[in-house]
């Protein structure tokens, strides 16, 4: 893999054993405007928006990075991380679509398939579909989680 740092950026970017860049707002975006096909630098800058509150600047990152394509894993938590987010602004059938792409995926970690489910499910309360959401309320409780 190409060394993405050149020299200041060394210093003011860190990156963690899973490859997620850890910075500050301003280092992200010199790194995205620097390549703008760098998925994990938009997907942390998505978290760090996230983070603040800025939940419509958060989903446009998620999408960008999933546009862009990331790792399984991240993928999995940007669909999750913009589903809540989703949420918070009132956009339920997209929340939803999301929960139900990570549902679908059928995730090895069984933590982000209940929080998928429960989500969905709070998802289809809000849209009236209250069977649904018990459906979902019950495979989450079913599922053992270690």
């Amino acid at each position: 893999m190409a060394n993405l740092y050149k020299g200041a950026e060394r210093r003011t970017m860190l990156k963690d054993a899973l490859g997620n860049y850890r910075g500050t707002l301003c280092e992200l975006n010199r790194l995205i405007s620097r390549n703008k096909t760098n998925a994990m630098a938009y997907y942390d800058r998505a978290n760090l928006k996230h983070s603040a509150e800025d939940h419509a600047g958060a989903i446009e990152d998620y999408t960008t990075a999933l546009g862009i394509g990331l790792r399984k894993r991240e993928e999995l938590m940007a669909l999750g991380n913009r589903a809540l987010a989703l949420s918070v602004l009132g956009r339920h059938k997209e929340a939803l679509r999301d929960c139900s792409l990570i549902i679908d995926a059928d995730p090895q970690n069984k933590g982000l398939l209940k929080a998928a489910l429960l989500r969905r499910a709070e998802m289809y309360s809000r849209m009236g579909r209250t069977n649904a959401a018990g459906q979902d309320i019950l495979a989450a409780e079913q599922l053992t989680i270690r």
